[in-house]
């Protein structure tokens, strides 16, 4: 396979597991799924399957981590995604998984016109 249909292929396998992320989501939500029980319950799975595969193939290469370095990993984690992922099922749990779906591709403009605005 040329590796120019490879780029095709995994730009539909991702916005696949994006729309199934967000159907998911959407029916947990629908349910009854608290939002904040179901990020937490997401970032437990996530953790709990990269740092097996961390601690194993990183362990030889890996630099000694420090109480600054520990200290700014937790508070990007913190600001950086589990905020929100708290922001996005808040607002899915009063909209369509359609528009969750459809505003994911809106994020890398929003992040160029930051990072112009900030720089």
């Amino acid at each position: 396979m040329k590796e120019y249909y490879k780029l095709f292929l995994a730009v539909l396998v991702i916005r696949s597991i994006y729309a199934g992320y967000f159907l998911l989501t959407k029916l947990a939500f629908d349910v009854g799924m608290n939002t904040f029980v179901f990020v937490f319950y997401r970032q437990a799975a996530a953790t709990l399957f990269i740092v097996p595969l961390a601690i194993l193939l990183e362990r030889k290469t890996a630099p000694p981590l420090s109480f600054s370095i520990f200290l700014k990993i937790f508070v990007l984690a913190l600001v950086g995604i589990t905020i929100s992922l708290n922001v996005v099922g808040v607002a899915l749990e009063y909209t369509s998984a359609s528009l969750g779906a459809a505003t994911i591709n809106s994020l890398p403009v929003i992040t160029f016109f930051l990072a112009v605005l900030l720089r």
